[in-house]
């Protein structure tokens, strides 16, 4: 038997919200031609990260999914692979040069509107947005290891 709406009211407003806010990050994505894994994975090896392993922690998805991403993103000639010299089962990711120029055309473009959106919250709301959604996931994990 589902719980009493009045039991737990915000629950389901937070949920759609979750769900808008995932909408949105997608479109930023689709407005890119990329997919959100595509989008996540230029924006974090832009940012320094090297390897798939690493990319598929923070990204929190299967190294399967990151590495259907990564064929494309290959394939589209914005990435490269290369094996490191001391361990050759492992690849670094770095951007090719239109992959650089795709990141600055397109990635730094929703940056600022992203940064420009984080501007319309107030200090405050700026500190606990993170805190909060931290704090609910964290408790969530908890839930789903017990």
């Amino acid at each position: 038997m589902p719980p009493d709406k009045r039991q737990i009211p915000h629950l389901d407003a937070f949920r759609d919200a979750s769900m808008e806010f995932d909408s949105v990050y997608g479109l930023l994505a689709k407005s890119c031609g990329l997919s959100g894994t595509e989008y996540w994975a230029l924006v974090l090896i832009h940012e320094g990260v090297a390897t798939q392993r690493e990319i598929s922690e923070q990204l929190c998805l299967s190294r399967q999914t990151l590495n259907s991403a990564f064929k494309l993103l290959v394939r589209k000639g914005l990435v490269k692979l290369e094996p490191f010299e001391n361990d050759q089962r492992s690849k670094r990711a770095s951007l090719t040069d239109a992959g650089t120029r795709f990141v600055e055309t397109y990635i730094v473009q929703t940056r600022a509107l992203e940064e420009q959106a984080w501007q319309t919250l107030d200090e405050e709301e700026q500190i606990a947005l993170p805190h909060l959604l931290r704090k609910f996931s964290a408790a969530l994990r908890r839930s789903l290891q017990q």
